[in-house]
């Protein structure tokens, strides 16, 4: 287990004295002053628990402890302070999660109680995240398996809808992340029990009739019931239930990101991503506002390019008009390339009239889904 301890104080004295009284028992890390610690803190920690004198120039140590929290936190935090007003014990709480008080001078017997309990404290929240973290991680593992030895078409959706499920839930503000990241991984897993020809009809957005429409959207139950079984899954369990419900209170705006990313995977295996999102503009079925997100994340994956005719493909967007060797505008700026524009371009190309070379477009790059990290257990 860690028991690294970082002390910080603005006088390297005081620093030294602890350490001489303390060093034998505790693996302790000296640093003069806020930013010094931080430094410290992203260089070598994370560290178990940090000390932090109040009275500081510049930062400080209600300020950097309230640093510390954020870079991580499980780092259990202590106050040393000679000024234990009011004021200084609201902020410390509030903006640090303050663990302990501790006044200056403080007897090394009552520093020392208090670091065994602070270490204690660290041993506790981490053997508890990290069996949260493993029981939660193998059973979505074992249920991600589930999903792509019976679906292997819906398995191979799952990292990009968890991408942009984030991205939406980013821009929406939606709490916690985690939740909604799990929810988009396994918001298929009940179409385990729909007929494999009607998935697969499902993906590819082919028209279903009311039958099979209910089988789809009954599937969602199913899920939610596999996976409320699991231990503080029980949010995402009704995420995955209320997913096909309409955009509206009660339905949890989770929820409605769920429909948003589902149904924009399937109308993009016929459109490109661009056309899906114009399709999916104004539906009454759609959050308006997880739709607009989507937009945004997906328009902002496109990067600019200046291709060949026989570089051009479906789902570019003219950046500028296209025109032929004498100037004339053949397409103006701001279509997207789709197969009859495509064939059009390659035969001016070939004729006496030509195309103007290069052609500069937006093009879609490929959603990167290995960047995407949560903390299940926070």
């Amino acid at each position: 287990m860690n028991k690294k301890i970082l002390l910080v104080d603005d006088e390297p004295n005081v620093l030294q004295g602890i350490k001489r009284q303390l060093r034998k028992r505790y693996d302790l890390t000296l640093a003069v002053g806020g930013a010094a610690a931080i430094e410290e803190y992203k260089e070598n920690g994370p560290f178990a628990v940090v000390v932090s004198d109040m009275q500081m120039p510049v930062m400080n140590g209600v300020q950097l402890l309230g640093h510390i929290r954020q870079l991580n936190s499980q780092t259990v935090r202590v106050m040393l302070t000679g000024n234990a007003d009011q004021k200084t014990a609201v902020d410390a709480v509030n903006e640090g999660s303050i663990f302990r008080f501790l006044s200056k001078p403080c007897a090394a017997e009552a520093f020392s109680k208090t670091l065994d309990a602070a270490l204690e404290h660290y041993r506790l929240i981490t053997a508890e995240s990290e069996l949260l973290n493993n029981t939660l991680s193998g059973s979505i593992r074992m249920l991600t398996q589930v999903l792509s030895l019976t679906m292997p078409s819906a398995f191979g959706l799952t990292q990009e809808a968890r991408t942009l499920s984030r991205a939406i839930a980013n821009g929406m503000q939606l709490r916690p992340i985690w939740e909604v990241e799990i929810a988009a991984m396994l918001m298929r897993i009940g179409c385990v029990s729909v007929p494999p020809e009607i998935i697969d009809r499902y993906l590819n957005d082919e028209e279903l009739n009311s039958v099979e429409r209910k089988a789809i959207e009954d599937s969602a139950r199913l899920g939610s019931d596999l996976v409320s079984t699991i231990p503080r899954l029980e949010g995402v369990a009704e995420i995955i239930a209320t997913q096909y419900e309409p955009p509206t209170d009660p339905t949890l705006p989770a929820a409605r990101v769920l429909r948003v990313v589902g149904d924009f995977q399937r109308i993009r295996t016929n459109a490109s991503p661009l056309a899906a999102l114009r399709a999916m503009e104004g539906r009454p079925e759609y959050d308006a506002a997880a739709l607009r997100h989507l937009s945004e994340f997906v328009q902002s994956t496109f990067q600019d390019a200046e291709v060949s005719v026989a570089e051009l493909s479906e789902g570019m967007v003219l950046e500028e008009n296209v025109v032929d060797l004498a100037g004339r505008v053949l397409i103006a700026r701001g279509n997207e390339m789709h197969e009859t524009l495509i064939h059009k371009l390659i035969s001016l190309h070939n004729s006496g009239s030509g195309v103007r070379e290069p052609i500069h477009v937006r093009r879609m790059v490929p959603i990167d889904t290995s960047s995407v990290t949560s903390s299940m257990a926070s």
